[in-house]
């Protein structure tokens, strides 16, 4: 079978295939219909937030107008009337505001009070004003009742009778002034206006109150401004929000708290009745899918109520008391054409979507397992995994696809052989050629050389000495894989290593620490394995640095290598032949020691302080430690300390009770002979190697 039969066949099947694709259409366009819907509840949600935004934001406006006028004393605390000329002022400005309210203390305690505030609810409402203040040992209100439209002072202030509360034990003064809150926009909830006591409680309005605390002009603290809106402001803005958005539409909208109970009037006669401390309206008068909706607040998506699908929206409303916004709509006013039209669609294809189906299954069924088999193989390859897989399929085209497939797999088998497997991975997934040039970057370096390796080779066959290397470095290579480092290249039986390129690695010189040791660890689990074959265990020296180098891809244009150049790394290459003056298998620079610093860092000797042949610079050598310190280590570092402060007599003594710690022994020597012949004056403690 080739694709152009499967071709012609599949034509048969154009019937099934454009039933699908108008379903596929359908189904689409419903998704679609659905998101955007969701967009316009959002949008509604919006609104309605802006707008509940906008109307909160008068008692935040009216309560900063006059805290400015106090702290910038445009108001003069000690001209009561000018108090309540200012008082007199928001209100008017604010038509929404139910009353505002200014308690000043002084040092004494309770000074007065001045509260500017609406007789009713209605927007023209006379506008009086109540005036709590100290006579005495007593507290007296007095009350200023204008008729509607008359003057500031027109009318003059009248003792109220009874004796008033002390404004300064009420919730809405105490709870701006701890310490938590001092300063801030302290908003409650809804409640009954304290203005109303004397009515009864069905009368009473309904009002939401700022408070803050505020101080004068020299920014002591003066008292507490309290502002009350109107809850009816609030039972509009659902309706206008949606009128602004959605004009006509069905959409349903209400503000609720996160308990699912109703903070607006769905309408006007709703009531207001009291749960616990909060004041809300009953669920019982809204309709059946909004009561359902409340029953999940915040919870959105579709709903079922009495089998008709609803779809609901809520939207937190930042700044208040858990408020959300709350959105039902009918489903099928977004999608009831889309429908009916897809019904239509449906009956007029049936009977060709039924031939189609019959026909296309058989003769897609062999194309879906040959493409699902070359899927598989370039999603395997994409991954790396190179396995060898089987390349016959039923269709021939497809079987050159999976041999050409195998092809490139064996040739990458064989490149990463050749270079880091990392950077076959980066050539491959950004699909570029490698090209002359490099980029600085910090890397940590690892260099290892075999001690004696020379007189190895001597003794054994070509054969053997090919198997033993083979088996050391693979060792070593799983010591550097294990940290996700790269092998840069094999020179001989030495190792060049580095980390943090071609791929980007976290904490790069803990890696390289990690993984010497992981190699010292490999090599001696092979020395003691069958697979030595009794052959003497060999000694691994390892020189670690890290610095910012050049990497990348340098040669000739038509022959490459991937590796690394610069002074860190001739540095690091010095350090490995540095360890046999000392005696350890590991030395690493000041640089690498520096940045594993921390918990999870392996232990260091301090060495020596060397400036490497072919360097003037001096750098301090640290020995890496395949365990914790001991108190050899310490004695060491103790002597080492004495040694760079000239006292040699006493380094000497400390480390001639080291016999057998080579780099003592070392350093001990040293030490006689500048006993015997003192260094310069200028001396630094440098040692100055002479050879690699």
């Amino acid at each position: 079978m080739t694709l152009t039969r499967l071709f012609v066949l599949t034509t048969l099947a154009l019937a099934l295939v454009g039933g699908a694709t108008f379903y596929a259409f359908f189904a689409s366009s419903e998704r679609t219909i659905l998101a955007r819907s969701a967009e316009r509840r959002e949008a509604v949600a919006s609104r309605v937030e802006s707008r509940t935004d906008a109307e909160l934001g008068v008692a935040v406006q009216a309560v900063d107008d006059i805290d400015r006028a106090i702290r910038f004393d445009s108001v003069r605390m000690d001209d009561r009337d000018a108090v309540e000329a200012r008082l007199f002022s928001e209100l008017l400005d604010h038509t929404t505001l139910s009353d505002i309210a200014l308690t000043h203390t002084g040092a004494d305690g309770f000074a007065w009070q001045m509260s500017v505030f609406r007789k009713s609810a209605e927007e023209d409402s006379e506008i009086w004003t109540r005036r709590i203040r100290r006579d005495g040992d007593e507290l007296v209100a007095e009350v200023r009742r204008r008729p509607h439209g008359g003057g500031l002072l027109a009318i003059p202030f009248e003792i109220e009778a009874g004796r008033p509360s002390d404004p300064t034990k009420h919730a809405t003064y105490e709870v701006p002034l701890e310490p938590a809150n001092y300063g801030r926009l302290i908003w409650s909830d809804l409640s009954r206006s304290e203005l109303d006591a004397a009515r009864p409680q069905a009368e009473r309005r309904v009002v939401l109150t700022l408070q803050r605390s505020v101080e004068d002009g020299q920014g002591r603290p003066f008292g507490v401004l309290r502002a009350a809106l109107l809850a009816r402001t609030i039972d509009a803005i659902p309706r206008l929000g949606a009128e602004d958005v959605d004009p006509g539409g069905p959409a349903q909208v209400f503000l609720c708290d996160d308990k699912g109970r109703l903070l607006t009037r769905l309408h006007p006669d709703d009531p207001h009745q009291s749960f616990g401390p909060d004041l809300r309206v009953p669920a019982s008068r809204a309709s059946p899918e909004v009561a359902a909706a409340l029953l999940h607040p915040g919870q959105g998506g579709p709903l079922e109520v009495a089998g008709v699908r609803w779809l609901v929206t809520f939207r937190p409303i930042p700044h208040s008391q858990d408020w959300l916004v709350g959105i039902v709509v009918p489903e099928a006013y977004y999608t009831r054409d889309l429908r009916e039209l897809r019904d239509r669609f449906i009956l007029m294809i049936l009977s060709l979507t039924v031939l189609s189906l019959v026909t296309g299954v058989a003769a897609l069924r062999p194309v879906r397992r040959s493409l699902a088999r070359v899927v598989d193989a370039t999603a395997r390859m994409r991954r790396f995994e190179l396995a060898p897989s089987p390349t016959h399929a039923p269709l021939r085209e497809v079987t050159e696809v999976m041999e050409g497939v195998e092809r490139a797999k064996t040739a990458m088998r064989a490149l990463s052989k050749y270079v880091p497997i990392d950077l076959v991975r980066e050539l491959y997934a950004t699909n570029r050629e490698p090209v002359l040039g490099g980029e600085l970057v910090d890397l940590s370096m690892m260099f290892t050389d075999i001690e004696g390796f020379t007189s190895l080779s001597e003794r054994l066959t070509p054969g053997a000495l090919a198997l033993a290397l083979g088996g050391y470095l693979e060792a070593m290579m799983a010591g550097v894989r294990s940290t996700d480092g790269t092998v840069d290249k094999f020179i001989g039986d030495a190792v060049m290593a580095f980390w943090n390129a071609p791929r980007r690695l976290p904490g790069h010189p803990l890696r390289a620490c990690q993984a010497a040791l992981a190699c010292m660890k490999a090599t001696r689990a092979l020395y003691a394995s069958p697979a030595w074959k009794g052959l003497s265990p060999l000694f691994t020296r390892y020189g670690l640095h890290t610095a910012r180098v050049m990497v990348g891809h340098f040669g000739a244009p038509e022959r490459l290598a991937y590796t690394a150049l610069g002074d860190g790394v001739n540095l690091a290459a010095r350090l490995e032949p540095l360890c046999k003056q000392y005696g350890v298998a590991a030395l690493a620079s000041e640089a690498i020691v520096t940045a594993v610093a921390g918990k999870d860092a392996p232990a260091f000797r301090l060495v020596d302080k060397v400036a490497v042949k072919g360097k003037h610079e001096a750098v301090r050598v640290y020995e890496l430690l395949e365990g914790e310190r001991t108190e050899t280590v310490q004695i060491y570092e103790e002597a080492f300390a004495a040694y760079l402060a000239r006292d040699f007599t006493r380094a000497r003594d400390m480390l001639l009770a080291l016999p057998d710690d080579p780099p003592s022994c070392v350093l001990a020597a040293r030490c006689a002979a500048m006993m015997t012949d003192p260094p310069p004056a200028d001396w630094n403690g440098v040692y100055v190697a002479t050879s690699k």
